[in-house]
């Protein structure tokens, strides 16, 4: 995102005339920063999802006890933090280990496929709307010299 923030920014400020600068600047800011926060929350979301689903699942495919499954599932805010339950074996161990970690991996995957459908999303808006001037947006034919 780094490398579409400064062209973006001037983009805006060369859409506008002088007069319009300042509130051109701040629309501009303002929806970065609210964008910025939604996309925060909208990404949690969505990791916390797939982490809670793919955990599940992982812990039935482990094999994992009732008191050690509950013990995990305690933990879930954690994500990959989660500790595992005191007094399992080494094999037990092991396989939650494995599950939570799946799960993580999992959960970040669907998240960075989001990001990566947003940014084509992006560059796809990019394409129809950037470079069509201000009459050509209108339906105006510019006329010829």
């Amino acid at each position: 995102m780094t490398i579409t923030v400064a062209p973006l920014t001037t983009t805006v400020m060369n859409a506008v005339g002088e007069e319009a600068a300042g509130i051109a600047s701040g629309v501009n800011n303002a929806v970065s920063r609210a964008a910025s926060v939604l996309a925060i929350a909208v990404f949690g979301v969505v990791m916390a999802w797939v982490f809670d689903a793919v955990l599940a699942e992982g812990l039935r495919a482990a094999g994992a006890s009732a008191q050690a499954s509950a013990f995990i599932e305690g933990q879930r805010s954690k994500l990959a933090g989660a500790q595992l339950p005191p007094g399992i074996d080494a094999a037990a161990a092991a396989a939650l280990k494995q599950a939570v970690a799946e799960s993580f991996v999992a959960g970040f995957r669907w998240v960075m496929l989001v990001c990566a459908g947003l940014a084509l999303l992006s560059a796809l808006s990019a394409w129809v709307m950037i470079g069509r001037g201000p009459s050509e947006a209108r339906g105006v034919v510019p006329k010829a010299r």
